[in-house]
């Protein structure tokens, strides 16, 4: 059986793993395939948890408000229905996607495709199960979700009352077993199926990368750059208190922390919201530009800069998940409301429209470029 770089192209033949073991890449250390003690009974057990800790942070209010005397708690979904309710309908959408029905498919497709495994028997539409699984991984929030809940609290704390509810136990608690089955990707399914005996037609070796790929990502980053002034200029929400209004920008969210002394997490929105995506337009276009001129050169750390932007491109949603969790907690009519801003539209069109880009982006097209192709090796690393 055969190992395919799926960040280089290099293919490799497989060899038998020790506990503690893992094979890399000789090419660009990217790691092919790890020794998991874990069966597909015990990832199943994982995912069962990980369904029903989710439906209770879902069904519980993350944190009930105070403020004069007046309560409001809030959950998830709430956070979701206002902010269709205020008219930013395409906030309330992506919010929707990325924190509740792509992490409730994901689990899903995940019982799908170990079920099978765990009863000793042939899986049904596995080949599909598996390019659906690939899809939606990325798109997958909750950790993300829990940052954003985590700075609500400390935005909120000096303005009202905010007692933590069950949901945000909840939720911490699927971020943590959320991160767990992340290890579960869709190169390591595609190897415990195989496995274990399950059926399914293997396309092992992908098609070669398309330099239309190129000119996708190239439109996707000047969209996202466009997206991006407005994002930092508009304000991403309006607080009104007692009738005086007041607008704030995302750079305004990060000093209005720091003045707080809430130095980490103005640390944390800061990096996430502004450095991040600025960082992940220059990386990206450059690999492109790379890529296109047929460099050869730093190749390896090239692919690191890649394996970074597929790594750190959803956190940037943290600041969009505060502005929705802000205007479900802040809802006091006259005396105390938060309502979105456009801006948070533009800035959430730039997070999705750069994770697209990064995604379409392949890197063995920078390797095959620059003149290695997918020839077997015997060079397989184990560490």
């Amino acid at each position: 059986m055969s190992l395919d770089c799926h960040h280089c192209g290099a293919r490799f033949r497989q060899v038998e793993l020790h506990p503690g073991e893992c094979a890399s890449c000789d090419r660009c250390d990217s790691v092919l395939e790890s020794y998991s003690r874990f069966n597909p009974s015990h990832w199943l057990a994982i995912v069962i948890a990980t369904f029903i800790v989710f439906v209770i942070a879902n069904a519980y209010p993350i944190a009930t408000l105070t403020f004069q005397g007046l309560s409001q708690s809030a959950r998830f979904i709430d956070a979701v229905r206002v902010t269709m309710t205020e008219g930013y309908w395409e906030v309330a959408t992506i919010t929707f996607l990325v924190a509740f029905l792509l992490p409730f498919l994901h689990m899903l497709l995940l019982v799908w495709l170990l079920l099978p495994m765990a009863l000793g028997r042939q899986g049904v539409g596995v080949e599909a199960g598996l390019k659906l699984f690939k899809l939606i991984k990325p798109w997958s929030m909750v950790p993300v979700l829990l940052m954003g809940i985590i700075v609500t609290i400390v935005k909120m704390a000096g303005m009202a009352t905010l007692i933590p509810g069950i949901g945000l136990v909840a939720t911490a608690l699927t971020a943590v077993m959320v991160t767990i089955l992340s290890q579960l990707n869709y190169h390591s399914l595609q190897l415990m199926l195989k496995d274990y005996g399950v059926q399914f037609s293997d396309k092992h070796h992908p098609k070669p990368p398309s330099l239309k790929a190129i000119s996708r990502t190239w439109a996707l980053l000047a969209t996202a750059v466009i997206l991006y002034i407005p994002a930092n200029l508009l304000p991403i929400m309006q607080i009104t208190m007692f009738g005086q209004s007041t607008h704030h920008t995302i750079l305004g969210g990060v000093v209005e922390l720091a003045q707080n002394g809430s130095w980490d997490l103005a640390a944390i929105i800061f990096i996430a919201s502004i450095l991040v995506p600025t960082a992940k337009i220059i990386i990206l276009g450059t690999l492109v530009w790379l890529t296109q001129q047929r460099s050869t050169s730093s190749l390896k750390q090239r692919t690191k800069y890649y394996k970074f932007v597929e790594f750190v491109g959803q956190w940037s949603m943290i600041d969009v998940f505060v502005v929705i969790l802000l205007c479900a907690l802040g809802q006091f009519g006259a005396v105390f409301s938060i309502r979105p801003n456009a801006g948070v539209i533009a800035f959430a069109g730039v997070v999705v429209l750069t994770m697209v880009a990064a995604m379409g982006f392949d890197p063995r097209l920078a390797w095959r470029r620059a003149g290695y192709f997918a020839t077997f090796s015997h060079s397989l690393k184990k560490n």
